[in-house]
């Protein structure tokens, strides 16, 4: 099988893992393999290596703001031009606007270049290997990387799927998303202790607690509550290599819009998602929103504008059969 090259620095982890359906059915029409060049932040190591469409993750060499750090930037260029190169490839696709992308691929001599074409990286890049026309095309947002997947394969039917196969039948353990990327995405933790109260009066007992490296307090919080009435696995203290097993073992989620929320989609999981400064992405019916009201303004703070109750009805409805395989307690029905 081939190899194509395929640079996404990435916005965020969770926005990466959002992409990785239209990746995968990019390797498939191109038939061949990908090699991922990304920043570290995507933490793309940890759930691509392993996959079928994945031939290697190599992580970007990272420019440092600031003009003290002019001659370390120049240096870093240089190595990532010789990291592509190493590569060995001859077609690449860039999913990313910077000019800076496109140089690295020419300096690194590939012959087939693709790129999105937007803004200035639209005169460097032949007229039909681009998603935007011209130099004034208005972006696709957030649906760009789907239409340059439908641009580059032809094909207008790319529907969402899956990246692991889980078998639910048997899990018992409810993901609690407690960790964001920051405060503006951070549903309090005295509702995520109500929502927890709520699954345990349903019959839930077991919970992992997705929570970041600062949230060891949070943690703590909720063990005093329940005081050993239920079964927590807690992860402030993991790295995201060793929550993903545990990740896999969950029934559903529930949680604020991160990476873990995007990443357990991707494993097959039914996640309702809470959201406050940006809106719901709608790639997969594994999701499930809870948005803010429309007469609050999305802002730093409008998360917290989202009531426990409002959240506690959307999760009383997807327990009742609307949300499509989970029912309440230790039972669970396939589709």
């Amino acid at each position: 099988m081939k190899k194509i090259l395929l640079i996404d620095p990435g916005k965020g982890w969770g926005n990466f893992v959002s992409k990785l359906y239209c990746y995968q059915h990019l390797s498939e029409a191109m038939d061949s393999k990908i090699i991922f060049f990304t920043k570290k932040s995507t933490q793309a190591k940890h759930y691509l290596d392993a996959l079928s469409f994945c031939n290697e993750v190599i992580y970007m060499e990272e420019n440092k703001r600031g003009l003290s750090n002019i001659i370390i930037n120049i240096i870093s260029f240089y190595k990532n031009i010789l990291i592509i190169k190493n590569a060995q490839v001859n077609k690449c696709f860039i999913f990313h606007p910077s000019l800076r992308y496109v140089l690295l691929a020419k300096f690194a001599k590939i012959k087939n270049i693709w790129g999105l074409g937007f803004k200035f990286q639209n005169f460097f890049l032949e007229k039909n290997k681009k998603l935007y026309s011209n130099y004034k095309s208005k972006s696709f947002q957030d649906n760009e990387t789907l239409e340059f997947v439908k641009k580059i394969t032809n094909k207008n039917d790319i529907n969402f799927r899956p990246i692991y196969k889980n078998d639910l039948l048997k899990k018992e353990t409810v993901g609690i998303i407690i960790a964001a990327s920051g405060y503006e995405k951070r549903w309090s933790l005295d509702n995520y202790i109500e929502v927890i109260n709520f699954l345990k009066k349903k019959g839930f007992k077991k919970f992992l607690i997705i929570s970041g490296k600062d949230q060891s307090q949070d943690e703590n919080v909720i063990k005093e509550k329940f005081q050993n009435k239920l079964e927590f696995i807690f992860t402030a203290n993991k790295k995201i290599k060793d929550v993903i097993p545990h990740l896999k073992l969950c029934k559903f989620c529930i949680g604020n819009d991160t990476g873990f929320a995007h990443l357990s989609i991707n494993f097959n999981i039914e996640t309702i998602i809470i959201y406050g400064d940006c809106p719901p992405q709608n790639y997969s019916n594994l999701m499930h929103h809870v948005d803010i009201d429309k007469s609050v303004v999305r802002s730093s703070t409008s998360i917290h504008s989202i009531k426990v109750e409002k959240v506690l009805g959307e999760l009383s409805i997807f327990l009742n059969g609307r949300g499509g395989r989970v029912v309440e307690g230790a039972r669970l029905e396939s589709v």
